[in-house]
């Protein structure tokens, strides 16, 4: 089964090479044929895992290399929190580069693109598989990378090269750390295993500060890949990318990456009392995108603050203690966020690239089938039932309200209700109404991009059919606290909001012109629209204190030290220059004079020291 697992790695890997030659040097739409193939297979050889491992995890490990006695260890550890990952990775993959068959029809270059696509796709694979930290780290990073590539995929575009580099630069400044915690570990608890890691913790084999130093410093590359507070400014940017990247790697897998690390290092995290900043970061991060998404009028950048909540809430879960609920909400979330940014791809595409949602409208006369999967989309992510979403979400209210702390549960339920209200305001705003003059020329999808949607939002049906199998295979026996008066608050809230929502953006029967020109009502709605400002938190934070204090100090030590010392030894130089070029006279008994000064003072030195 272990050759298994690395072929499984390793065909992404080798696909992508093949579909980038094939399109290179072939025609170029045969590199769409070899991606599809690639994604299938894949999707194939997780499922056989999947379906073929017992209860005992698949564990291989070799040393990677080794210089005398220090050794890099390397290998892998599936279980099934690595095979469930490794599913929505392949499986959602496999139907994204479907969709994308209609997608990036007009697009010059679809073997670079495949390419960088089934590379991230490996890269994901392998961060799931591996069995230790620094494994971890490499296809961590190469994810990292190609969501760099894939963002700026259209590099000729300011906006896009942009966001790409911002992408990379917060997602490094998280990795920094996490690498300088993996380092700790290392050095201090001599082992980078996680099950390892997570054996001494449950042996409490090391001091609780030294794990909560660990902890933290992997916490913030996690928050750096998954876009929680303070690092998501760059997922916003990111929509810069084609659609089907923001639907596979910004919606359902690279973004989890960060949520499945403290999964994986529970035990761990647990123990040093880590999960409580864990449960803070995602309950504030829930509460700032829910605002956000509220505000904003671009349809990308609306799912993007849904994708930044809706980890949250998968972080709130493990913070409170229920890894099972977050995980179950990560593979539901994978799921019905796929969908709706493939459907908003279907939308953007058929409308000549219109990403405005107010510069839409009417939309359901044209298209009528991606209305109704962008509508299951939104029930799933609003939480109604019978869609997954419901299970997962009001699962982890529970699990909230069960834990205690009044803000925590404050917070992460007024991002869980408002869910509804910004999801319907999008679906009526783009598909009813008037249609706009970008809307009277679109047409339905094409079935290649239908055909995923339509999986997709079966599998949102479908999903809760098997919940309590899912889950019994995932961690065993869990309990899942229920409190019949807090489903009926939420659903009683969830109501109002959507009749508040239908009325102003369905009926038009309350405008809001006048609360958006009033200045206060247009100040509020200009700090949600832009996240709270934090983008702008931190720019003015890295032109003040690193430019402004830190670079203008080394600036100074640059200047009066490295180049005074460069210079002073120069001007010393000429001045002994100057000096001895005084001494020659050209007269010769001024030489002799001088040589014979010279003998004396050896002498007297040799005869006295």
């Amino acid at each position: 089964m272990e050759k298994v697992v690395y072929l499984t790695i390793g065909i992404f890997f080798l696909g992508s090479i093949l579909a980038f030659l094939v399109g290179k040097f072939t025609e170029r739409w045969n590199s769409f044929w070899v991606a599809a193939a690639t994604g299938l297979l894949g999707f194939i050889l997780s499922c056989y895992i999947a379906l073929n491992m017992g209860e005992e995890p698949i564990v291989h490990r070799f040393t990677w290399f080794q210089f005398g006695s220090f050794k890099v260890p390397f290998g892998i550890f599936v279980d099934h929190l690595s095979i469930i990952m490794a599913l929505i990775a392949t499986g959602i993959g496999f139907l994204d580069i479907v969709f994308s068959k209609g997608y990036m029809e007009e697009d010059e270059s679809p073997h670079r693109y495949y390419f960088e696509k089934l590379f991230f796709i490996g890269s994901m694979v392998g961060l799931v598989f591996v069995s230790n930290l620094v494994g971890l780290y490499i296809f961590w990073e190469g994810v990292g990378l190609c969501s760099y590539l894939l963002i700026g995929y259209w590099y000729w575009k300011k906006s896009a090269a942009e966001a790409a580099l911002k992408a990379f630069v917060m997602t490094r400044f998280g990795d920094v750390f996490m690498l300088a915690g993996i380092i700790v570990a290392w050095v201090l608890l001599g082992t980078i295993n996680f099950q390892e890691l997570n054996a001494l913790a449950l042996a409490g084999a090391f001091s609780v500060k030294l794990g909560l130093l660990i902890s933290i410093l992997i916490f913030i590359g996690a928050v750096g890949k998954s876009a929680q507070f303070p690092l998501f400014p760059w997922l916003l940017d990111a929509m810069e990318g084609p659609t089907t990247v923001s639907a596979l790697i910004h919606a359902a897998t690279m973004v989890n990456a960060g949520v499945y690390l403290v999964a994986r290092m529970f035990p761990f995290f647990d123990y040093s009392h880590a999960l409580i900043v864990v449960a803070f970061i995602g309950a504030i991060s829930a509460f700032i995108a829910a605002t956000g998404a509220l505000a904003h009028t671009e349809i990308k950048k609306i799912l993007a603050f849904s994708t930044m909540e809706h980890l949250a809430l998968m972080f709130v879960a493990l913070g409170v203690g229920s890894a099972a609920a977050g995980i179950f909400h990560l593979m539901n979330h994978a799921i019905f966020k796929a969908l709706l940014f493939l459907a908003a791809g279907a939308v953007i595409h058929m409308t000549h690239h219109q990403k405005d949602a107010f510069k839409l409208g009417g939309l359901m006369k044209y298209m009528p089938q991606t209305a109704f999967l962008f509508l299951v989309g939104i029930l799933a992510l609003a939480g109604v039932p019978p869609f997954n979403g419901f299970f997962s979400k009001d699962w982890i209210l529970a699990a909230t309200y069960a834990y205690g702390n009044p803000v925590i549960f404050g917070l992460t339920f007024v991002a869980a209700v408002l869910c509804i209200a910004y999801g319907f305001r999008l679906w009526f705003v783009v598909f009813t109404g008037e249609p706009s003059e970008y809307s009277k020329h679109a047409r339905e999808a094409y079935p290649v991009m239908l055909v995923p949607l339509y999986v997709l939002a079966f599998m949102t049906i479908a999903i809760p059919f098997f919940k309590e199998k899912i889950i019994h295979w995932l961690f065993g026996e869990v309990h899942e606290p229920f409190y019949l008066d807090l489903l009926v608050a939420t659903l009683t809230v969830m109501f109002v909001l959507f009749g508040i929502v239908f009325l102003i953006y369905y009926k038009r029967v309350i405008s809001t012109a006048k609360f958006l020109a009033h200045p206060l009502g247009k100040g509020i709605n200009e700090f949600l629209y832009n996240g709270w400002y934090v983008d702008a938190a931190i720019k003015w934070i890295c032109r003040s204190v690193f430019y402004g204090s830190i670079a203008k100090a080394v600036e100074w030590v640059d200047i009066h030290v490295v180049d005074g010392a460069v210079n002073g030894t120069a001007k010393l130089s000429l001045a002994c220059w100057d000096r001895c070029r005084k001494i020659q006279t050209g007269d010769v008994i001024d030489y002799l004079t001088y040589f014979v000064a010279g003998v004396i003072a050896i002498v007297l030195i040799i005869l006295f020291v």
